[in-house]
């Protein structure tokens, strides 16, 4: 048995945007809420940040090797 697990982000009825098993069981393995002010600076473009934003925590970080962060990586990226 394989342990590649399939994920899928998705935004949820209250425009909450969550990164889940693509059974869609269980609570979100991550969360973002964007604020009423920041999505309509962003308008249509806010499930692509909050892609950008997942995909940073997966392949700049060991979030999911299990590991500690790189010592280096602020904790708030501007």
């Amino acid at each position: 048995m394989s342990e590649t697990a399939i994920l899928e982000i998705v935004e949820l009825a209250d425009g909450e945007i969550v990164l889940r098993p693509a059974e869609g069981e269980g609570k979100p393995l991550l969360s973002i809420r964007i604020s009423d002010e920041a999505a309509d600076l962003l308008r249509n473009s806010r499930f692509e940040v909050a892609r950008e934003m997942i995909d940073h925590a997966i392949t700049r970080t060991t979030l999911w090797e299990g590991g500690e962060e790189d010592a280096e990586l602020p904790d708030t990226v501007h």
